[in-house]
């Protein structure tokens, strides 16, 4: 039972599921580059679409304020956050 928050990955993956994209959010959201350009969920939000073609959804009833679900706005800008951050 303590392995499931032995790692961030780990942790990530028994709260939210989908363990992988969401390590990859995370790497992305808190490298310099995200940390310059998310300063506010707005921002965040902002950021995440016209860069790499990923909408979040906010939520008032999440810890993270967005919805698990995002929706994928352009391809080929999420193909290259699928790289990078992998």
């Amino acid at each position: 039972m303590k392995d499931l928050y032995s790692t961030p990955e780990a942790r990530l993956d028994t709260i939210l599921g989908e363990v992988s994209f969401w390590a990859q959010m995370q790497r992305c959201r808190t490298s310099e580059e995200g940390e310059t350009n998310c300063r506010t969920g707005a921002d965040t939000i902002t950021w995440f679409r016209d860069t790499w073609g990923i909408q979040l959804i906010p939520s008032d009833d999440t810890i993270f304020g967005f919805q698990r679900q995002v929706r994928i706005v352009d391809e080929q800008k999420y193909m290259i956050f699928l790289l990078k951050w992998a």
